[in-house]
């Protein structure tokens, strides 16, 4: 497991976590398959972005942690982008591309 970064939004501390499916969730047992997770203080996985996730997916999961309030700057800075926020789902897309 690796934590990419954490913000707080309403009361609540989420972290952008880097690990294997089984890590993150126990009812994918035996899969080494990586993913990246968003979790909320109590340990919850608010939304969960597959290593290869298309963009639609990635969005999807944007979508989710909008709803929970979090604002594009602490998307940006749950996933370390600095760039436009228009540009963060394609960042995200690349991030778990990339992460090994």
């Amino acid at each position: 497991m690796r934590v990419i970064s954490s913000v707080k939004s309403g009361g609540v501390e989420y972290q952008s976590i880097w690990a294997s499916l089984s890590w993150i969730d126990k009812s994918y047992r035996n899969t080494s398959a990586l993913a990246l997770a968003v979790r909320s203080g109590d340990g919850t996985n608010e939304t969960i972005i597959p290593r290869n996730a298309k963009l639609a997916e990635v969005e999807s999961s944007l979508h989710v942690l909008r709803g929970l309030g979090l604002g594009d700057s602490q998307l940006s800075q749950l996933f370390n982008h600095k760039g436009n926020p228009s540009g963060l789902a394609q960042h995200v897309k690349v991030l778990v591309s990339s992460l090994r």
